[in-house]
């Protein structure tokens, strides 16, 4: 698979057209949350997501969970431990209220999903050995030097795809982030990151292990840095009275 933040690059112009008609925030999650059953799952292969009925049964209601898990818990976080460059970038989302957003526009998020959904299952189609395109379209059945061609296809597209949100990204003005950590704190909290995603993966090693083939395990570890991720920030949301309620934001 490409890179999964990668897929998000594809939304980015489609917002760009009709931002008015468009949910930036669906759009984004529904181009990556195929991909989010191999982190949930911490198995490469847990593809159903991937699938007609996976949409509906896993995607769809998955992504509208992980967007109020980012807006009413995983931003503040975010927003307070992230290098100055890109908090000065995000902060402006900060008093961004997603529970009334998604209450008068709900018909616009669960499209904007699906829309997302459709652009992570088409850029697949060229870069999954078994994808449609692969199959139909010769050259990307050969080989690239060692490499097959479909294989590349999944190196460059992720390399593009950052190219672009880096693009994106940067063209965002910046403002002045509200409520910086000092220095230190911020390095803990990353460190506590890591050290409870390398605890859940060497458990996981231990009651779950999966053979993998290449760079498969690299969607076992995203699992890992995910699962770190949400403990932690969630224990640093209660601790820092985060308002996690639908009421205020």
């Amino acid at each position: 698979m490409p890179f999964t933040i990668s897929h998000a690059a594809i939304v980015a112009p489609l917002y760009k057209i009709r931002p008015k008609d468009a949910s930036l925030t669906g759009l984004i999650i529904g181009s990556m949350v195929p991909d989010f059953l191999y982190f949930f799952r911490l198995n490469p292969y847990a593809d159903a997501g991937h699938h007609l009925p996976g949409i509906f049964l896993y995607d769809l209601p998955l992504a509208i969970l992980l967007a109020y898990a980012w807006h009413h818990w995983l931003r503040y976080p975010v927003m307070r431990y992230a290098p100055t460059f890109a908090a000065a970038r995000v902060t402006r989302y900060h008093f961004f209220n997603w529970h009334q957003y998604f209450m008068q526009h709900t018909l616009v998020v669960l499209y904007s999903v699906l829309a997302g959904i459709t652009t992570h299952l088409f850029l697949d189609a060229f870069t999954h050995e078994s994808g449609y395109f692969v199959r139909i379209i010769p050259p990307l059945q050969g080989h690239w030097g060692q490499l097959p061609a479909w294989y590349m296809m999944q190196i460059l597209t992720s390399v593009a795809g950052l190219m672009v949100l880096f693009y994106y990204f940067f063209k965002i003005p910046i403002k002045p982030a509200a409520n910086r950590i000092p220095f230190l704190p911020a390095i803990v909290f990353w460190v506590m990151v890591g050290i409870l995603s390398s605890i859940i993966l060497v458990i996981n090693e231990q009651v779950h292990f999966i053979a993998c083939e290449g760079m498969d395990y690299l969607a076992v570890i995203l699992g890992g840095v995910m699962y770190g991720f949400f403990g932690v920030a969630a224990i640093d949301s209660w601790r820092n009275g985060a308002n996690i309620s639908l009421k205020n934001t």
